[in-house]
């Protein structure tokens, strides 16, 4: 796995600059995603910030369609709300849908148009073996702040 030292760096100077260690000094929408989906982890955050890479694609996600890929149990599976939280595509609508897969990613479709947003090799062997759930809030925002260049692959069409 290629890492930006620069990308991981930012993301450690966010958490030290911010002390997190209760759910109401989360970022705002960290607290509202926690509350959602009940816990914070690194899939449901990982979920979030694909979700928002469709949503500032395409705009609203009136049309916007979703289909997501991840090991059909949790923790994995989180990724699925998460997309569902920032997206707008819910299993409610039926905008969304999910396929078995060992790795998480999501493809976004809206007017003919295209857009895969996928975790780069070899970041999900890193988070599951640093996954913790003591830890789950300091890694969550280290998801949620370090830059989606480094950690997510983006290819339209």
């Amino acid at each position: 796995m290629a890492e930006s030292a620069m990308g991981l760096e930012g993301a450690r100077r966010f958490l030290r600059a911010r002390s997190y260690r209760r759910a109401m000094d989360l970022p705002e929408e960290l607290a509202d995603l926690q509350r959602f989906h009940g816990h914070l982890g690194v899939y449901v955050t990982l979920g979030l910030r694909m979700g928002e890479i469709g949503k500032r694609r395409f705009g609203h996600y009136k049309g916007l369609h979703a289909r997501v890929e991840s090991q059909p149990e949790p923790p994995m599976r989180c990724v699925l709300d998460g997309i569902q939280f920032s997206s707008g595509c819910t299993m409610g609508k039926g905008n969304i849908g999910l396929e078995s897969s060992t790795d998480p990613a999501v493809t976004f479709e809206k007017e003919g148009r295209r857009l895969r947003v996928a975790l780069k090799p070899g970041w999900r062997e890193r988070i599951d073996r640093e996954m913790s759930k003591e830890r789950e809030i300091e890694q969550s925002l280290f998801y949620y702040a370090i830059p989606e260049s480094d950690v997510f692959e983006i290819r339209e069409g």
